[in-house]
């Protein structure tokens, strides 16, 4: 029997050949943690307003550039990380976060996230880590989540103007994230400095 795969997540091998030990990176830009406490304080206010949500303590305001399964390989994938960043050409910087917006997905769920301003430094960053890391190119639209996986029309009737956040930061560095199958939190693997 083949071993499944998320369709959202990169692999480096063909899924007939994935080895038994397999761990999940998420390369991603964080910001700072004033910013990172905002976000959750927004969170909590959203969940008091949806009677039954449940809130996800283990979730980190982040911007995801991407995510990969495949078998580990710390160096390589810090070195790969690297490379990108070089051959992006891309300096240190600014990140303005643009006020709410809501994700559909479909009909089961939607997310209410923070908008970027300017996503194209972010976009262009993307793209690289896809080259080098040789995964099929995905289209993003980059964004900051407040909250996911809401209940499908459970935003509707809600004020949501005091969600409307407006801040900026500087993204001087890109983080990589790694979580194997025995955790349940994803862990700082290493933080690649984006140059001045």
């Amino acid at each position: 029997m083949p071993r499944r795969h998320h369709p959202d997540q990169l692999t480096l091998f063909p899924l007939d050949a994935i080895p038994s030990k397999m761990v999940i990176y998420s390369i991603i830009i964080s910001p700072p943690q004033s910013i990172t406490d905002e976000v959750k304080l927004l969170e909590h206010k959203l969940y008091h307003l949806i009677p039954g949500a449940q809130s996800d303590h283990y979730l980190k305001a982040h911007i995801s550039l991407l995510k990969l399964t495949c078998k580990e390989m710390d160096e390589r994938i810090i070195h790969l990380v690297k490379k990108a960043v070089e051959m992006c050409g891309l300096l240190r910087f600014g990140i303005e976060l643009d006020g709410y917006e809501i994700f559909n997905h479909g009909y089961t769920s939607d997310s209410l996230v923070l908008k970027i301003r300017y996503p194209r430094p972010i976009t262009e960053l993307h793209k690289s880590l896809f080259s080098v890391l040789k995964g099929k190119q995905q289209r993003i639209t980059p964004h900051l989540t407040i909250v996911k996986d809401i209940p499908h029309n459970k935003l509707s009737g809600i004020d949501l103007s005091g969600f409307d956040c407006h801040r900026s930061f500087l993204c001087d560095k890109i983080t990589i994230l790694k979580k194997s199958a025995a955790d349940t939190t994803y862990k700082l693997l290493s933080e690649v400095l984006l140059p001045e």
